[in-house]
């Protein structure tokens, strides 16, 4: 609601006036004898009243009426620019709003009332209003001393800053700061001394802002609400300001949302011109210059002068069509027509000035001029460009639209008041320019996507320079990524934004390299505690952030044993089983039946109540469990329960599938059984008196089954035992069926037997004291074992020892083979490992695998142990199996724990691999990797993926005090 100041003594005037009136006509010989004189004087009373109305209108009046200056100049229409203050002797058509501003500003008394925004569209006069009729209201006054006007360009706070000659960058900070948490505004104290001494003694100050657009068009957003805020901490702390501003009124909208909205509830609006009033601008002028127009042409005019863009374009024409006039000082219709009328003399001159440039011109003309435009709320709009950042042929194509008069040139220095500045800066005089030339309009839309990216990019660029370069200013990550790929090769950019894309990329990459190394520690770390996180960690180390050196050797430790995942069971895992499409089946010692697909998504089975001793899958993909109670349980490729069966009241050691599509059971009552697809039809195959602890099918439909009694039989497709496999003097605790016709069979005491198909030992190792628990033949050949101390051993098809893997902190109950060649390893440490043995970086030599009885045990002193590579690298091994690599200059350069027990040897190749000897193991880890080696390497198996809270918590600065994860 606009403010007014009650006008009591009006009020009064206009009381005793009616009572006077009353009086007259009246009759006044009923009146009481006290009033008679009243009466007898009333004409003289009336003449005194109306006295007073007429002289309090008068000084109103005075007051408030604005003095004409006297116009002295030669050309008095501005062309494109504004009018100012020295043209307010020629500037017409404003009287109302004028009248209104003025009154606003005098009367206003809220904080927010001694704000007025001046709204109105580009081209409809709102900086004229204020220039030339707001500011000689006051200037030379004692009510307001007036402050320089100023412009936010690409820095409001800067920008305000040289205006109050203080640093106000700390208030502006604390009222953004207060306005965000909803806070009273806190005292600028600076910003306010500063007021204090602009006033000087007056009793108010006003200060102007001319295009308060340009805090949404060419500042950052926080730039813009600092500025908006502290402009609302000086109003509500100085009763004595005043605050004036021209906003383009397609910007708006960006200044209601955040600090300082209040401010634009009571807008002042400048809106388009009657006809009157257009005559007045084109006549008045001419009048004080003693101008004349041909008869008839200023109505013309005055018909022409529509559209948006009609101020501008009509001052464009006036100015030309004055200066073209004869020595008579008499515009004419031959001149007007010549000149194109009000909305041809823009594009007139525009072609004028590329013609003098040359033929060709024209392209290189509107890429230099798209460096003035950027890209607002409403549209193409300018921006000021420095002479020092054009080059020598774009410097004649601005020249040359100076001499146009479509732009306009200023120095630095002179609008801070500084007249020793030296720095040019080039404006598009108005931005009817950038509708009205057509070749530019469409340049424009041609380019507006560039235009939108530099109008983001530019006013981050600038805040970074107006920081001092500090880093915290520049871009990073995805928005980088993607200015980079616009930018290309910077070719055309300004030099500012150049340099701000070019430090942004070198501060990434020095932030991504530090946060790639926190990350590998981090994974290190996590590699002992969850494998499956520090892979993923170690991954994303390398591959997300930066391939440094450091991820480069944390990734190959990650990726050394070939482990890929690592699946959490819940309880102790004591069967596994593949499909042929990788489906992994493990089942617990809680009963349930646990199926994971390739990707880790899992289901629960339930339906067994005892520990599930075996899994195995049909060629359909259902599968069958069995339980030590002496139950199977089938169930088909979607899930559902099949089938079921008991035997007896005998535990079931084992289960797998036939050849020939019937199950093989082994019974703790010493049985071996077929059974049919459907758990219906069973045939007992072998009755004996030992328990059977594993069974095996055979490439030809057979079955193998290994016994309490050390004992290992053979059976064909038919069921007929065929062979009995002699060797084991222990319990039998595991057998694999080889592709060839080699079994494998493992007993309690650590030893392995391989027979050929014609029945004959052909590999035999012990590993005295670590019971065999599981056996399991790869498709290549290869052969795994896991033992009762957590470790899986594999040897190659040659029987070459190949691996040995380590992790399970509980005794090792079962291996499967996928057909892929993938290993799974369940233990009683409620955990199943997937190791990818064709990824594996490190090569493994088992110097204890061999004749029993010839593997000396070793001796460590428990100092640490080290060794120096070829380059000067240098590694230390403590007894607990850390290792730690330090350059030459001995700094520790990264640790891990190579989970394999003490270290009793150690040493580099010459190739510069490390070969660490742990008891009767020796393992060769690896050492520069080629890149493309390591992704191939990780991409074969798909990992666990990082969860959104271990991503954040691996960039939150791991060891902040220096240390180094081991």
């Amino acid at each position: 609601m606009r403010e007014h100041r009650t006008g009591f003594g009006v009020f009064l005037l206009g009381t005793g006036m009616g009572l006077i009136t009353n009086l007259v006509t009246g009759d006044p010989e009923r009146w009481p004898p006290v009033l008679q004189p009243v009466a007898a004087n009333a004409p003289l009373i009336g003449g005194v009243l109306l006295a007073a109305v007429a002289g309090r209108a008068a000084w109103d009046f005075w007051r408030n009426g604005i003095a004409r200056p006297e116009w002295t100049g030669d050309n008095p229409y501005p062309g494109l620019v504004a009018y100012t203050e020295e043209r307010a002797g020629v500037f017409f058509g404003r009287r109302t709003e004028v009248q209104e501003l003025v009154t606003r500003v005098r009367q206003a008394r809220t904080a927010a009332g001694r704000f007025v925004p001046v709204v109105g569209p580009s081209g409809s006069g709102k900086s004229s209003l204020v220039l030339a009729g707001l500011l000689p209201a006051f200037r030379g006054g004692t009510e307001l001393r007036v402050a320089r006007t100023f412009s936010p360009g690409g820095s409001a706070v800067g920008e305000l800053a040289e205006v109050l000659g203080a640093d106000i960058a700390d208030d502006a900070r604390a009222a953004a700061t207060a306005s965000r948490a909803g806070d009273s505004s806190p005292r600028p104290r600076v910003a306010l001394d500063a007021l204090k001494a602009l006033r000087a003694g007056e009793r108010g100050l006003l200060l102007v802002i001319d295009q308060l657009e340009e805090a949404v068009t060419l500042c950052v957003e926080e730039d813009r609400h600092s500025f908006l805020a502290l402009l609302e901490a000086m109003l509500e702390w100085d009763p004595r300001l005043r605050i004036v501003a021209t906003v383009r009124s397609d910007t708006v909208g960006a200044f209601q949302h955040g600090p300082g909205r209040d401010l634009f509830r009571q807008p002042l609006m400048v809106n388009v011109l009657g006809a009157r009033e257009i005559r007045e601008i084109v006549q008045e002028p001419a009048r004080l210059t003693a101008t004349a127009f041909d008869d008839g042409l200023i109505d013309e005019i005055v018909r022409d002068a529509g559209g948006g863009d009609a101020l501008p374009l009509l001052s464009y024409l006036l100015s030309d069509l004055y200066r073209s006039a004869a020595r008579d000082r008499r515009i004419t219709w031959r001149e007007y027509e010549a000149g194109g009328g009000v909305s041809g003399a823009i594009t007139r001159q525009a072609q004028a000035a590329v013609g003098e440039l040359g033929p060709d011109a024209l392209e290189f003309c509107l890429n230099t001029l798209l460096r003035f435009v950027t890209i607002g709320p409403g549209g193409a709009t300018r921006q000021p460009v420095r002479g020092s950042s054009l080059n020598d042929r774009q410097r004649r194509v601005v020249q040359a639209f100076v001499d146009a008069r479509l732009l306009i040139s200023d120095r630095e220095g002179d609008r801070e008041g500084d007249n020793e500045g030296d720095e040019v800066i080039y404006y598009i005089a108005h931005e009817a320019l950038l509708r009205q030339w057509q070749p530019l309009s469409d340049h424009i839309v041609l380019h507006e996507e560039n235009l939108r990216r530099l109008t983001e990019l530019v006013p981050m660029a600038r805040a970074w320079l107006r920081s001092g370069r500090q880093p915290d200013y520049l871009i990073t990550g995805a928005r980088l990524e993607d200015a980079r790929s616009w930018a290309g090769d910077g070719h055309g950019l300004p030099a500012e934004l150049r340099d701000f894309l070019a430090e942004s990329q070198r501060n990434q990459a020095g932030e991504m390299d530090r946060r790639a190394d926190q990350v590998a520690e981090r994974a290190l770390a996590q590699l002992r505690i969850s494998p499956a996180t520090g892979i993923a960690l170690a991954l994303a180390a390398y591959t997300e952030l930066a391939p440094t050196t450091l991820a480069a050797r944390v990734l190959e430790v990650a990726l050394a044993d070939g482990l890929v995942r690592v699946l959490d069971h819940g309880s102790p895992v004591l069967s596994l089983a593949f499909d042929e499409s990788g489906w992994l089946a493990a089942g617990s010692e809680d009963g349930t039946v646990r199926r994971w697909s390739r990707t880790g998504e899992r289901t629960v089975y339930t339906g067994l109540t005892e520990p599930v001793t075996a899994v195995a899958f049909d060629e359909d993909g259902g599968f069958a469990a069995a339980a030590m109670d002496g139950t199977i349980v089938t169930w088909d490729l979607d899930g559902n329960k099949a089938g079921a069966l008991r035997i007896a009241d005998w535990g079931v050691a084992r289960l797998v599938r036939g050849g020939d599509g019937r199950w093989i059971l082994g019974a703790a009552d010493g049985s071996v059984r077929l059974v049919d697809s459907e758990l219906r039809a069973t045939t007992v195959i072998h009755a004996g008196h030992s328990p059977v602890y594993a069974v095996a099918a055979t490439t030809d439909g057979g079955a193998v089954a290994g016994f309490g009694d050390g004992a290992v039989l053979v059976w064909d497709g038919r069921g007929a035992e065929i062979r009995q496999l002699c060797g084991h003097d222990d319990a039998v605790f595991a057998v694999a069926a080889g592709h060839d016709g080699d079994v494998a069979a493992g007993d309690r005491s650590g030893r392995i037997l391989i027979w050929n198909a014609a029945g004959k030992v052909v590999f035999e190792t012990e590993r005295p004291g670590r019971a065999v628990n599981s056996l399991a033949y790869g498709g290549d050949g290869s052969l795994a074992c896991g033992f009762v101390d957590g470790t899986v051993l594999v040897w190659a098809s040659d029987r070459q020892p190949a691996h040995v893997l380590v992790g399970h902190t509980a005794p090792v109950e079962a291996v499967a083979f996928a057909p892929d060649g993938r290993l799974a390893s369940g233990s009683r440490d409620r955990t199943v490992r997937i190791w990818d043995l064709g990824g594996c970086l490190i090569n493994t030599t088992s110097i204890e695998i061999g004749p029993a009885g010839n593997n000396p045990a070793p001796v460590h002193t428990g100092r640490p142990i080290e060794a120096t590579a070829p380059d000067g690298r240098y590694a230390l091994a403590g007894f607990d199996g850390t290792i730690s690599f330090m350059d030459a200059n001995r700094s520790l350069h990264y640790a891990f724990h190579t989970g394999y027990g003490p270290v009793t040897s150690l040493a580099f190749t010459p190739e510069g691999r490390l070969a660490v000897g742990h008891p009767g193991v020796v393992r060769i880890w690896p050492y520069e990797t080629p890149p493309e080696e390591l992704l191939a390497v990780a991409a074969r198996q798909p990992r666990e993926p990082l969860t959104s809270q271990q991503r954040e918590d691996a960039l939150k600065g791991w060891s902040r005090d220096g240390g180094t994860a081991s």
